[in-house]
């Protein structure tokens, strides 16, 4: 899930994505073009919640200043926050 902030209001992009003989592919993609802090802090919390999770086990990162999944990716290994088992 990604948010991007603007004129006081959030985008918010949400997809499941996987790399396919090395292609990032995005699918089930849902973009909601004007979402309030507060709506998207519930939607989080639902995922806590349906999740079984403890909300320290997830963290926030903004992810909007990069233009592609790649980009998004080389930052997120540089953070050691991507599980690169999973990438080819």
């Amino acid at each position: 899930m990604q948010a991007t902030w603007k004129d006081g209001m959030l985008e918010m992009v949400s997809y499941n994505f996987k790399i396919a003989s090395d292609i990032p592919q995005k699918s089930s993609i849902t973009r909601v073009p004007e979402i309030s802090k507060k709506q998207l802090e519930d939607i989080v919390q639902n995922v806590v919640r349906k999740t079984n999770t403890s909300p320290d086990e997830f963290e926030e990162l903004d992810l909007s200043g990069f233009s592609t999944i790649d980009e998004q990716l080389e930052f997120l290994k540089q953070q050691d926050r991507v599980d690169t088992m999973y990438i080819m």
